[in-house]
């Protein structure tokens, strides 16, 4: 039985909100980085970010699982790739978003006179318009 219409839409939702869940943890977005650089042992991994061999393997495990990175054993060694650079360039993308609002919000509070970045923390939390236009709501907008 194939999935159309409604159930697919709502599957595809539910899946990319979980990819979503998974790169929400700067770790793991450090991970997927330094994969697409190209294949890396938990070894190498270890040693670029100076964290602890067991959290990097917890860390690649529930990356595939959710079918973001595949491993290959050689010898002793576990070497991890990434399932699909697409994702790599949806992180990119996201990224570059991030660094126009942080450029945008640099330019703003330096024609305000008020200096960047705030001493102040931010108490907005972030949202899209439907025009794509990154605003604020419950702060300072």
């Amino acid at each position: 039985m194939e999935i159309e219409g409604e159930e697919l839409r709502k599957l595809l939702l539910q899946m990319q909100a979980q990819i979503c869940q998974t790169l929400a943890d700067p770790t793991r977005l450090e991970l997927l980085y330094l994969l697409g650089e190209g294949e890396r042992s938990v070894k190498d991994l270890v040693e670029l970010t100076g964290l602890r061999q067991s959290n990097i393997s917890q860390h690649l495990a529930l990356m595939r699982e959710r079918g973001l990175v595949v491993a290959r054993r050689s010898g002793n060694s576990v070497y991890y790739s990434l399932a699909n650079r697409k994702i790599l360039e949806a992180c990119k993308l996201t990224r570059e978003i991030l660094l126009e609002r942080l450029r945008r919000e640099r330019v703003l509070s330096t024609l305000s006179g008020t200096g960047w970045p705030s001493q102040e923390p931010t108490k907005a939390v972030s949202f899209t318009h439907n025009d794509g236009d990154m605003g604020t709501r419950g702060g300072r907008s």
